[in-house]
């Protein structure tokens, strides 16, 4: 099987390789977003000694779980299925966007409490406590359309919009109380490292961070790569995601390297 398959692989290397040229002349653009930025993605995660790359299936809380969410992003539905499992009451989110990934967590948690901050819109994109990046001015939305996705559904019962900048909040009120902080506002290295000390003040004694945009984001990357080895737990990052994890519960399993793991299975 393994001979049958690297000799298909080697009739395809020239065709492949014609084809990536054609590519780089004429979708340029494409080929340096989706080849290129992937492939540096995925060489920065295996250089940062202190996260420890997983695949889902090292996961065992959500290999059978099942959740309700958009398809436009699996992500949100990990970490939905890493809630679910885990029994998780409380949830604050930095970074509400439309609101998609609150309302899944939310939505597959029956007793979840949530919590999601953003800025608020009468305070112009320039006018934050510490430096932003011009990606990240391109996500800040009319008021009305921030936290759409559960405006109007059962779940926005038990989500609280909050407002403000999260270099300024006051989480006080929070400390101790949250199971699950997303950190997914400003990702420059400060807004990050800012966020990322709040949330750990935030967490329960069983709780956990995600990181969202580690590896593709510069400032994300650099404060979890720093942050990693000061902590009493592993940071992780799961293959196929943007996210980076640090749990004090015990949700990892690691199993021997297996090439055919990921394929499905009937």
């Amino acid at each position: 099987m393994l001979r049958t398959t690297m000799g298909r692989n080697r009739q395809l290397l020239v065709p492949t390789l014609r084809g990536v040229a054609k590519g780089l002349r004429e979708r340029r653009d494409e080929f340096r977003h989706h080849v290129v930025r992937d492939a540096w993605t995925i060489a920065k995660r295996f250089a940062a000694d202190g996260v420890v790359n997983i695949e889902k299936r090292e996961l065992p809380i959500v290999m059978d779980a099942t959740v309700d969410g958009y398809l436009d992003d699996h992500q949100r539905m990990l970490i939905a299925a890493l809630a679910k499992g885990l029994s998780y009451e409380t949830f604050f989110e930095i970074g509400t966007n439309r609101g998609r990934t609150t309302w899944t967590v939310v939505r597959n948690c029956p007793s979840m409490q949530a919590y999601t901050l953003d800025v608020p819109l009468e305070k112009p994109s320039d006018a934050v406590a510490l430096t932003m990046g011009s990606d990240d001015h391109a996500f800040f939305r009319p008021g009305e359309q921030t936290g759409e996705a559960f405006h109007g559904t059962e779940e926005a019962a038990r989500i609280t919009q909050l407002w403000g900048d999260s270099a300024t909040f006051d989480f006080s009120p929070y400390a101790g109380r949250i199971d699950l902080v997303y950190i997914d506002g400003a990702h420059t290295y400060e807004y990050v490292r800012s966020d990322t000390a709040r949330a750990l003040e935030m967490l329960t004694s069983r709780g956990m961070i995600v990181w969202d945009d580690y590896g593709s984001n510069p400032g994300v990357y650099q404060v979890v790569n720093e942050l990693a080895p000061t902590l009493d737990r592993p940071v992780h990052h799961v293959f196929g995601t943007r996210m980076a994890f640090y749990s004090r519960a015990d949700v990892v399993v690691r199993k021997p390297f297996d090439d055919h793991a990921s394929l499905p299975t009937v």
